[in-house]
C-alpha cells in the first residue's frame, strides 16, 4: 500500500507579510515603501481614549462609586452622628424589632427599657433608630380624623 501524502497548503499568505532586512529582529523592521505612495515614515493613528477597553472600564467604577459607594458612605456617617448623640430618655428601635426608651448608657452598652420594670442591654451598634415621638404623634392624629 501506498502511504497517504499530507495536504499542502497555499503559500500565498507569506507574501503579504513585511519583509525583515538582515540585522534586523522582526519586531523592529522598518516597514518598506509601497507603490501606494506610502513612505518608511507613515504610520498608523493610535488609537484614542474612546477605541480602549480602558475607558469603558473607568466609567463603570465611577458609575459604582457614585450609585454605590458614594450613598453607603453619607448613610454610615448618619449613623455614627446619631448613635454618638444618643441620649437617656430617647425612644429607640433596635435592630431586633424592639422598641423602648433609652434608660442607661455606657461605652458601648445602652439599657433599653421595654415596659415598666423590663430592662433589656444592648450593644451600641445594635440600636437602628431613634424614634421621633413627635412624628408618630400627628401621624396618630391624622388617623383619628
Amino acid at each position: 500500500m501506498t502511504a497517504a501524502t499530507p495536504p499542502v497548503l497555499p503559500l500565498s499568505f507569506l507574501t503579504s507579510l513585511p519583509s525583515v532586512q538582515e540585522g534586523q529582529s522582526a519586531t523592529t523592521a522598518a516597514p518598506q515603501s509601497g507603490g501606494d505612495g506610502t513612505g518608511a515614515g507613515a504610520t498608523e493613528p493610535r488609537p484614542g481614549l474612546f477605541d480602549s477597553m480602558w475607558f469603558p472600564v473607568l466609567m463603570m467604577v465611577g458609575i459604582f462609586w457614585l450609585i454605590v459607594i458614594g450613598p453607603e458612605r453619607k448613610q454610615r456617617k448618619k449613623r455614627e452622628a446619631m448613635l454618638s448623640s444618643l441620649e437617656k430618655g430617647q425612644k429607640v428601635l433596635t435592630t431586633s424589632g424592639i422598641f423602648g426608651q433609652v434608660a442607661q448608657i455606657q461605652d458601648q452598652v445602652v439599657t433599653v427599657q421595654v415596659a415598666e420594670g423590663v430592662r433589656m442591654r444592648f450593644a451600641r451598634h445594635a440600636i437602628q433608630t431613634v424614634v421621633d415621638t413627635d412624628a408618630a404623634d400627628t401621624k396618630d392624629e391624622k388617623k383619628d380624623k
